[in-house]
């Protein structure tokens, strides 16, 4: 990781998400890195006790919690477990998603409220559940994943740029609501990034293995995103270098609005 502000994040508390792997663990090393205690989340307990155990090993702090985010219950237990352990909860980064293909005609009615559900709903219910625990202790930053499909419309996407568009919007909104309490609410909207899980994505769907390395070649910058750009951002979102910020949305990427 380059650009780590040692010591930046000293005390402070942050649950990161869906992030046993790729841009959400990206994120935790980070953040730990600066010197947060993390937790790590998700649902495979092997990859998050990895995950935890890798940050350890580095000289960071972090243990994992699993939870199934689809389920109500499991969204109020991951904050009431991280608070119960720390007694704080200082940045809550939401970065567990979900994608699947699909026309608004072809996608299932389950993949659409999959994909509300893990996107938005999920969403909703950690922040309705750690908002009054930042209340209580006088602030705290909220830290949404979304997409460049927040914005960029893309073709047979359609659930999927719907819940990202929502998931904007209610961050806007939520920012308005509790800027009383210090309580700042952004969302980190990145491009194409290049992902063991996005590489898998992509065979599964027909594509050679190197489409990546083929794009990154094309790309005017030499490269495609990194899971490490992704967390650069959202460790200047969770410290107080960015105290003024909220209700933005920090897009990374190089997309044309009307691609697809």
């Amino acid at each position: 990781m380059n650009s780590i502000v040692p010591n930046r994040l000293l005390g402070r508390v942050c649950l990161v998400s869906g992030s046993t792997s790729g841009i959400g663990e990206a994120i935790a090393r980070r953040l730990a890195a600066e010197g947060a205690q993390v937790v790590v989340n998700g649902r495979r307990a092997d990859l998050g006790e990895a995950v935890a155990a890798a940050i350890r090993a580095d000289g960071g702090a972090a243990m994992f919690l699993p939870a199934d985010l689809t389920q109500t219950d499991d969204c109020a237990q991951l904050v009431a477990a991280t608070h119960e352990t720390y007694g704080r909860l200082d940045a809550l980064v939401h970065n567990a998603g979900n994608s699947k293909r699909g026309t608004v005609v072809d996608t299932p009615l389950a993949d659409w409220q999959l994909l509300l559900s893990l996107n938005v709903t999920a969403a909703f219910l950690l922040a309705k559940a750690a908002i009054p625990v930042m209340q209580a202790q006088g602030g705290g930053s909220i830290v949404h994943i979304g997409s460049v499909h927040t914005t960029v419309p893309k073709r047979n996407m359609a659930a999927y740029c719907a819940s990202r568009g929502a998931l904007l919007m209610l961050s806007r909104q939520m920012a308005v609501d509790y800027m009383q309490d210090r309580i700042r609410v952004n969302v980190v909207n990145p491009g194409w990034v290049d992902t063991p899980g996005e590489r898998e994505l992509l065979v599964g769907l027909g594509q050679s293995p190197s489409v990546m390395d083929t794009a990154a070649r094309a790309n005017p910058f030499g490269r495609l995103l990194g899971p490490d750009d992704i967390a650069k951002v959202v460790a200047y979102l969770v410290s107080d270098d960015s105290e003024l910020v909220t209700g933005s949305a920090f897009d990374i990427h190089h997309e044309h609005p009307l691609s697809g």
